[in-house]
Protein backbone atom coordinates (compact mmCIF):
# COMPACT_ATOMS: atom_id res chain seq x y z
CA UNK A 1 0.00 0.00 0.00
CA UNK A 2 1.23 3.51 -0.79
CA UNK A 3 2.04 5.81 2.13
CA UNK A 4 1.75 3.36 5.05
CA UNK A 5 0.54 4.91 8.30
CA UNK A 6 3.33 5.49 10.87
CA UNK A 7 2.75 3.72 14.21
CA UNK A 8 4.41 4.00 17.62
CA UNK A 9 4.51 0.94 19.88
CA UNK A 10 4.97 1.73 23.58
CA UNK A 11 6.47 -1.01 25.73
CA UNK A 12 8.14 -2.67 22.75
CA UNK A 13 10.12 -5.32 24.64
CA UNK A 14 7.22 -6.96 26.52
CA UNK A 15 5.31 -9.86 24.99
CA UNK A 16 2.46 -7.67 23.73
CA UNK A 17 4.75 -4.95 22.39
CA UNK A 18 7.09 -7.43 20.74
CA UNK A 19 4.24 -9.24 19.01
CA UNK A 20 2.59 -5.97 17.95
CA UNK A 21 5.81 -4.94 16.22
CA UNK A 22 6.19 -8.36 14.62
CA UNK A 23 2.68 -8.13 13.13
CA UNK A 24 3.13 -4.51 12.03
CA UNK A 25 6.46 -5.26 10.32
CA UNK A 26 4.54 -7.55 7.97
CA UNK A 27 1.54 -5.22 7.56
CA UNK A 28 1.24 -3.44 4.19
CA UNK A 29 -0.65 -0.45 5.63
CA UNK A 30 1.42 0.44 8.69
CA UNK A 31 5.08 1.16 9.40
CA UNK A 32 6.67 1.22 12.86
CA UNK A 33 8.43 4.54 13.50
CA UNK A 34 8.79 4.38 17.30
CA UNK A 35 9.65 1.35 19.40
CA UNK A 36 9.43 2.45 23.01
CA UNK A 37 11.30 1.45 26.13
CA UNK A 38 12.01 3.76 29.05
CA UNK A 39 14.61 1.33 30.40
CA UNK A 40 16.50 0.52 27.18
CA UNK A 41 16.37 3.77 25.21
CA UNK A 42 19.19 3.94 22.65
CA UNK A 43 19.47 0.15 22.35
CA UNK A 44 18.78 -1.58 19.04
CA UNK A 45 15.51 -3.51 19.26
CA UNK A 46 17.28 -6.52 17.75
CA UNK A 47 19.79 -6.44 20.60
CA UNK A 48 17.10 -6.18 23.27
CA UNK A 49 14.92 -8.83 21.58
CA UNK A 50 17.33 -11.06 19.59
CA UNK A 51 14.55 -12.72 17.58
CA UNK A 52 14.29 -9.43 15.61
CA UNK A 53 17.85 -9.78 14.29
CA UNK A 54 17.78 -9.28 10.51
CA UNK A 55 14.15 -8.10 10.56
CA UNK A 56 14.45 -4.48 11.68
CA UNK A 57 16.97 -1.76 12.48
CA UNK A 58 14.64 0.03 14.90
CA UNK A 59 16.32 1.67 17.89
CA UNK A 60 14.42 1.84 21.17
CA UNK A 61 13.35 5.29 22.36
CA UNK A 62 11.90 6.60 25.60
CA UNK A 63 8.10 6.51 25.69
CA UNK A 64 7.63 10.25 26.12
CA UNK A 65 4.96 12.26 24.28
CA UNK A 66 7.74 14.38 22.76
CA UNK A 67 9.57 11.35 21.32
CA UNK A 68 6.36 9.81 20.02
CA UNK A 69 5.21 13.01 18.29
CA UNK A 70 8.71 13.60 16.89
CA UNK A 71 8.64 10.14 15.29
CA UNK A 72 5.77 11.25 13.05
CA UNK A 73 3.43 8.57 14.37
CA UNK A 74 -0.28 8.85 13.56
CA UNK A 75 -1.29 5.86 15.67
CA UNK A 76 -0.09 4.41 18.95
CA UNK A 77 -0.25 0.91 20.38
CA UNK A 78 0.10 1.08 24.16
CA UNK A 79 1.57 -2.22 25.30
CA UNK A 80 2.40 -1.42 28.91
CA UNK A 81 0.59 -2.76 31.94
CA UNK A 82 1.49 0.15 34.19
CA UNK A 83 -1.21 2.78 34.76
CA UNK A 84 1.58 5.33 34.22
CA UNK A 85 1.15 4.84 30.48
CA UNK A 86 -2.22 6.61 30.53
CA UNK A 87 -0.53 9.87 31.50
CA UNK A 88 0.83 10.30 27.95
CA UNK A 89 -2.56 9.82 26.31
CA UNK A 90 -4.12 13.31 26.59
CA UNK A 91 -1.09 14.96 25.00
CA UNK A 92 -1.05 12.49 22.13
CA UNK A 93 -4.76 12.92 21.46
CA UNK A 94 -4.24 16.67 21.37
CA UNK A 95 -1.77 16.09 18.55
CA UNK A 96 -4.38 14.13 16.58
CA UNK A 97 -3.01 10.62 17.18
CA UNK A 98 -5.28 7.58 17.55
CA UNK A 99 -4.59 5.02 20.24
CA UNK A 100 -5.20 1.36 20.99
CA UNK A 101 -4.36 0.37 24.57
CA UNK A 102 -3.58 -3.32 25.06
CA UNK A 103 -3.50 -2.70 28.81
CA UNK A 104 -6.41 -2.13 31.13
CA UNK A 105 -6.66 1.64 31.23
CA UNK A 106 -9.62 2.11 28.86
CA UNK A 107 -11.63 -1.10 29.26
CA UNK A 108 -13.96 0.09 32.01
CA UNK A 109 -16.45 2.90 31.56
CA UNK A 110 -16.01 4.71 34.87
CA UNK A 111 -13.17 5.79 37.12
CA UNK A 112 -14.96 4.16 40.06
CA UNK A 113 -15.07 0.79 38.29
CA UNK A 114 -11.40 1.14 37.35
CA UNK A 115 -10.43 1.78 40.97
CA UNK A 116 -12.58 -1.12 42.16
CA UNK A 117 -10.84 -3.63 39.92
CA UNK A 118 -7.31 -2.19 39.62
CA UNK A 119 -6.94 -0.51 43.04
CA UNK A 120 -5.56 2.70 41.50
CA UNK A 121 -6.93 6.08 40.58
CA UNK A 122 -7.23 6.48 36.81
CA UNK A 123 -4.67 8.88 35.34
CA UNK A 124 -7.08 10.55 32.88
CA UNK A 125 -10.68 9.70 33.86
CA UNK A 126 -12.02 12.45 31.59
CA UNK A 127 -11.18 10.22 28.60
CA UNK A 128 -13.18 7.18 29.73
CA UNK A 129 -16.54 8.33 28.28
CA UNK A 130 -15.07 8.59 24.78
CA UNK A 131 -13.03 5.37 24.88
CA UNK A 132 -14.47 2.37 23.03
CA UNK A 133 -14.24 -1.20 24.33
CA UNK A 134 -12.29 -2.87 21.56
CA UNK A 135 -14.01 -6.21 21.11
CA UNK A 136 -13.62 -6.02 17.35
CA UNK A 137 -16.55 -8.14 16.20
CA UNK A 138 -18.98 -6.61 18.70
CA UNK A 139 -18.27 -2.87 18.65
CA UNK A 140 -17.10 -2.59 15.06
CA UNK A 141 -18.73 0.68 14.04
CA UNK A 142 -17.83 2.45 17.27
CA UNK A 143 -14.21 1.33 16.82
CA UNK A 144 -14.13 2.70 13.28
CA UNK A 145 -14.97 6.15 14.65
CA UNK A 146 -12.88 5.96 17.84
CA UNK A 147 -9.80 7.92 18.85
CA UNK A 148 -9.14 5.76 21.93
CA UNK A 149 -9.78 2.01 22.01
CA UNK A 150 -9.32 -0.14 25.11
CA UNK A 151 -8.37 -3.63 23.96
CA UNK A 152 -10.23 -6.34 25.92
CA UNK A 153 -8.41 -8.66 28.29
CA UNK A 154 -7.48 -12.07 26.91
CA UNK A 155 -9.78 -14.02 29.23
CA UNK A 156 -12.56 -11.53 28.59
CA UNK A 157 -12.26 -11.99 24.83
CA UNK A 158 -12.66 -15.76 25.14
CA UNK A 159 -15.73 -15.37 27.36
CA UNK A 160 -17.53 -12.48 25.67
CA UNK A 161 -17.38 -13.47 22.01
CA UNK A 162 -19.59 -16.55 22.39
CA UNK A 163 -21.86 -15.12 25.11
CA UNK A 164 -22.82 -11.65 23.88
CA UNK A 165 -24.92 -12.75 20.85
CA UNK A 166 -26.76 -15.28 23.02
CA UNK A 167 -27.58 -12.71 25.71
CA UNK A 168 -28.72 -10.20 23.10
CA UNK A 169 -31.06 -12.85 21.70
CA UNK A 170 -32.41 -13.76 25.14
CA UNK A 171 -31.33 -17.40 24.81
CA UNK A 172 -29.42 -17.65 28.09
CA UNK A 173 -29.52 -16.32 31.63
CA UNK A 174 -27.61 -16.48 34.89
CA UNK A 175 -25.99 -18.30 36.53
CA UNK A 176 -23.06 -18.02 34.11
CA UNK A 177 -19.71 -19.61 34.95
CA UNK A 178 -16.44 -19.49 33.01
CA UNK A 179 -13.53 -21.79 33.86
CA UNK A 180 -10.47 -20.60 31.94
CA UNK A 181 -7.01 -22.03 31.36
CA UNK A 182 -4.20 -19.79 30.10
CA UNK A 183 -0.67 -20.38 28.89
CA UNK A 184 2.04 -18.89 31.10
CA UNK A 185 2.84 -16.11 28.58
CA UNK A 186 -0.36 -14.44 29.77
CA UNK A 187 1.47 -13.42 32.95
CA UNK A 188 4.10 -11.48 30.98
CA UNK A 189 7.88 -11.76 31.06
CA UNK A 190 8.30 -11.04 34.76
CA UNK A 191 7.65 -13.32 37.71
CA UNK A 192 4.26 -12.69 39.33
CA UNK A 193 3.89 -14.10 42.83
CA UNK A 194 0.09 -14.03 42.71
CA UNK A 195 -0.07 -16.63 39.94
CA UNK A 196 3.31 -18.35 40.47
CA UNK A 197 4.35 -18.29 36.81
CA UNK A 198 7.88 -19.68 37.15
CA UNK A 199 8.59 -22.67 34.89
CA UNK A 200 9.39 -24.79 37.94
CA UNK A 201 5.96 -24.10 39.43
CA UNK A 202 4.03 -24.54 36.16
CA UNK A 203 5.69 -27.51 34.48
CA UNK A 204 3.69 -30.73 34.95
CA UNK A 205 1.28 -28.76 37.11
CA UNK A 206 -2.11 -27.04 36.96
CA UNK A 207 -3.61 -24.56 39.39
CA UNK A 208 -6.19 -21.83 39.70
CA UNK A 209 -5.47 -18.29 40.88
CA UNK A 210 -7.60 -15.30 41.85
CA UNK A 211 -10.81 -17.39 41.94
CA UNK A 212 -12.55 -14.32 43.35
CA UNK A 213 -11.86 -10.80 42.17
CA UNK A 214 -9.78 -11.31 39.05
CA UNK A 215 -9.57 -7.92 37.32
CA UNK A 216 -11.10 -9.17 34.04
CA UNK A 217 -14.35 -9.87 35.90
CA UNK A 218 -15.18 -6.16 35.81
CA UNK A 219 -15.09 -5.83 32.05
CA UNK A 220 -16.80 -9.19 31.51
CA UNK A 221 -19.74 -8.18 33.73
CA UNK A 222 -19.84 -4.72 32.13
CA UNK A 223 -20.17 -6.11 28.61
CA UNK A 224 -22.51 -8.98 29.49
CA UNK A 225 -24.83 -6.56 31.31
CA UNK A 226 -24.82 -4.23 28.30
CA UNK A 227 -25.69 -7.15 26.01
CA UNK A 228 -28.49 -8.34 28.29
CA UNK A 229 -30.00 -4.86 28.46
CA UNK A 230 -31.41 -5.42 24.97
CA UNK A 231 -33.56 -8.27 26.31
CA UNK A 232 -36.90 -7.42 28.02
CA UNK A 233 -36.73 -7.34 31.81
CA UNK A 234 -32.97 -7.81 31.91
CA UNK A 235 -30.81 -6.86 34.89
CA UNK A 236 -27.09 -6.70 35.61
CA UNK A 237 -25.32 -9.93 34.67
CA UNK A 238 -22.50 -11.48 36.68
CA UNK A 239 -20.17 -14.19 35.42
CA UNK A 240 -18.38 -16.35 37.98
CA UNK A 241 -14.91 -16.50 36.47
CA UNK A 242 -12.09 -18.78 37.68
CA UNK A 243 -8.74 -18.54 35.84
CA UNK A 244 -6.12 -21.29 35.83
CA UNK A 245 -2.49 -21.39 34.74
CA UNK A 246 -1.82 -24.27 32.36
CA UNK A 247 1.63 -25.72 31.52
CA UNK A 248 1.60 -24.41 27.93
CA UNK A 249 3.29 -21.36 26.46
CA UNK A 250 0.30 -19.64 24.87
CA UNK A 251 -3.42 -20.08 24.34
CA UNK A 252 -6.62 -19.89 26.38
CA UNK A 253 -9.27 -22.59 26.71
CA UNK A 254 -12.52 -21.51 28.34
CA UNK A 255 -15.44 -23.70 29.35
CA UNK A 256 -18.62 -21.71 29.95
CA UNK A 257 -21.91 -22.88 31.43
CA UNK A 258 -25.13 -20.89 31.48
CA UNK A 259 -28.83 -21.46 32.03
CA UNK A 260 -30.59 -21.91 28.72
CA UNK A 261 -34.15 -20.75 28.09
CA UNK A 262 -36.72 -23.54 27.89
CA UNK A 263 -36.81 -25.19 24.50
CA UNK A 264 -33.63 -23.62 23.15
CA UNK A 265 -31.61 -26.06 21.04
CA UNK A 266 -28.00 -26.30 19.91
CA UNK A 267 -29.20 -25.47 16.41
CA UNK A 268 -30.69 -22.16 17.62
CA UNK A 269 -27.45 -21.26 19.38
CA UNK A 270 -25.40 -22.00 16.26
CA UNK A 271 -27.82 -20.05 14.08
CA UNK A 272 -27.55 -17.06 16.42
CA UNK A 273 -23.76 -17.16 16.21
CA UNK A 274 -23.81 -17.56 12.45
CA UNK A 275 -26.07 -14.53 12.00
CA UNK A 276 -24.12 -12.41 14.47
CA UNK A 277 -20.73 -13.22 12.96
CA UNK A 278 -21.64 -13.58 9.28
CA UNK A 279 -18.67 -12.45 7.21
CA UNK A 280 -16.36 -12.13 10.23
CA UNK A 281 -13.27 -14.10 9.26
CA UNK A 282 -11.80 -14.55 12.71
CA UNK A 283 -14.82 -16.28 14.28
CA UNK A 284 -14.97 -20.02 13.58
CA UNK A 285 -17.88 -22.08 14.90
CA UNK A 286 -16.76 -25.67 15.32
CA UNK A 287 -19.08 -28.71 14.97
CA UNK A 288 -18.40 -30.09 18.44
CA UNK A 289 -16.75 -28.91 21.67
CA UNK A 290 -14.07 -31.59 21.30
CA UNK A 291 -12.98 -29.81 18.09
CA UNK A 292 -12.24 -26.63 20.06
CA UNK A 293 -8.52 -26.94 20.76
CA UNK A 294 -5.81 -24.45 21.68
CA UNK A 295 -3.52 -25.95 19.03
CA UNK A 296 -5.94 -24.89 16.28
CA UNK A 297 -5.68 -21.19 17.17
CA UNK A 298 -2.10 -20.89 18.45
CA UNK A 299 -0.22 -18.25 16.48
CA UNK A 300 -3.43 -16.91 14.88
CA UNK A 301 -6.07 -14.24 15.41
CA UNK A 302 -8.94 -16.74 15.27
CA UNK A 303 -11.48 -17.47 17.98
CA UNK A 304 -13.04 -20.93 17.85
CA UNK A 305 -16.07 -22.02 19.82
CA UNK A 306 -18.77 -24.69 19.93
CA UNK A 307 -21.75 -25.71 22.02
CA UNK A 308 -23.56 -28.58 23.68
CA UNK A 309 -26.86 -28.54 25.59
CA UNK A 310 -27.48 -30.70 28.67
CA UNK A 311 -31.10 -30.15 29.62
CA UNK A 312 -31.32 -26.55 30.87
CA UNK A 313 -27.52 -26.10 30.89
CA UNK A 314 -25.64 -24.66 27.93
CA UNK A 315 -22.00 -25.73 27.67
CA UNK A 316 -19.64 -23.69 25.48
CA UNK A 317 -16.00 -24.41 24.67
CA UNK A 318 -14.01 -21.38 23.48
CA UNK A 319 -10.34 -20.94 22.52
CA UNK A 320 -8.05 -18.09 21.46
CA UNK A 321 -4.34 -17.35 21.41
CA UNK A 322 -3.88 -15.08 24.44
CA UNK A 323 -1.06 -13.12 22.75
CA UNK A 324 -2.79 -12.64 19.38
CA UNK A 325 -6.60 -12.46 19.54
CA UNK A 326 -6.23 -11.84 23.27
CA UNK A 327 -3.77 -8.95 22.84
CA UNK A 328 -1.64 -7.80 19.89
CA UNK A 329 -3.64 -9.36 17.06
CA UNK A 330 -6.90 -7.81 18.20
CA UNK A 331 -5.04 -4.50 18.68
CA UNK A 332 -3.98 -4.55 15.02
CA UNK A 333 -7.47 -5.66 14.01
CA UNK A 334 -8.76 -2.55 15.78
CA UNK A 335 -6.13 -0.35 14.09
CA UNK A 336 -7.31 -1.74 10.76
CA UNK A 337 -10.88 -0.72 11.57
CA UNK A 338 -9.82 2.73 12.81
CA UNK A 339 -7.85 3.50 9.65
CA UNK A 340 -10.23 2.05 7.07
CA UNK A 341 -8.40 -1.16 6.19
CA UNK A 342 -10.06 -4.54 5.93
CA UNK A 343 -9.96 -5.93 9.46
CA UNK A 344 -8.01 -9.00 8.36
CA UNK A 345 -5.12 -7.09 6.78
CA UNK A 346 -1.78 -8.32 8.08
CA UNK A 347 -3.40 -10.98 10.24
CA UNK A 348 -4.22 -13.91 7.97
CA UNK A 349 -1.34 -16.22 8.61
CA UNK A 350 -0.33 -18.79 11.18
CA UNK A 351 2.78 -18.35 13.27
CA UNK A 352 2.30 -14.73 14.33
Amino acid sequence: MANPIPVAVLGATGYAGELSIRILLGHPGFTVVHAGSDRLGGTRLADAVPSFQGETELVLSADTPEAIVASGAKAVVLAKKSPEVAKVVPGLLAQGLKLVDIGAEFRLRSAAAYKQWYKEDHACPELLPQAVYGLSEIHTEAIRAAKVVGNPGCYATSILLPLIPLLRAGLISVPITAICYSGISGAGKRFTESNSNLFYACNENLHSYKPVGHQHTGEVDQELSAAASTAPGSAAVHCTFVPHLAPITRGIHTTITAQVAAGVTEAQVRETWQKSYAGRTFIRIRPNPKDVEVANVAGTNFADFSVAVDGRTLIIASVIDNLVKGASGQAVQNLNLMFGYDETTGLIRRGI
